[in-house]
């Protein structure tokens, strides 16, 4: 699957990920990697993996930085762990890795 990012969003995204989640990896999912009612102003949908949940602070500051970024679609964080897991099952399915996990 390719993800349907220019390469500056990419390296947009990956920078605000890194700052706000160190360490975790972070998957990307939806329209932008299956190509499925994909267009340029559809949105980037990313999902936080980790074994417990995110902050509420660091999900409204990396809410605020995407809204700031300048990117020309709006991107929605989702916490993992917060899933159904019909949906992680689907997530696991179809996504690509935007941020690798850091080794432990």
């Amino acid at each position: 699957m390719a993800l349907c990012l220019e390469t500056d969003q990419l390296e947009t995204v990956q920078r605000i990920v890194g700052l706000h989640f160190e360490g975790l990896e972070v998957w990307a999912y939806g329209s932008r990697v299956t190509g499925v009612d994909f267009a340029p102003e559809t949105g980037l949908e990313l999902a936080v993996i980790s074994e417990k949940a995110l902050s509420f602070e660091a999900m409204i500051a990396v809410e605020k930085a995407f809204s700031e970024s300048g990117l020309p679609f709006r991107v929605d964080v989702m916490d993992w762990v917060k899933l159904p897991e019909s949906m992680q099952k689907q997530i696991k399915k179809e996504h690509d890795i935007i941020q690798e996990a850091a080794e432990a």
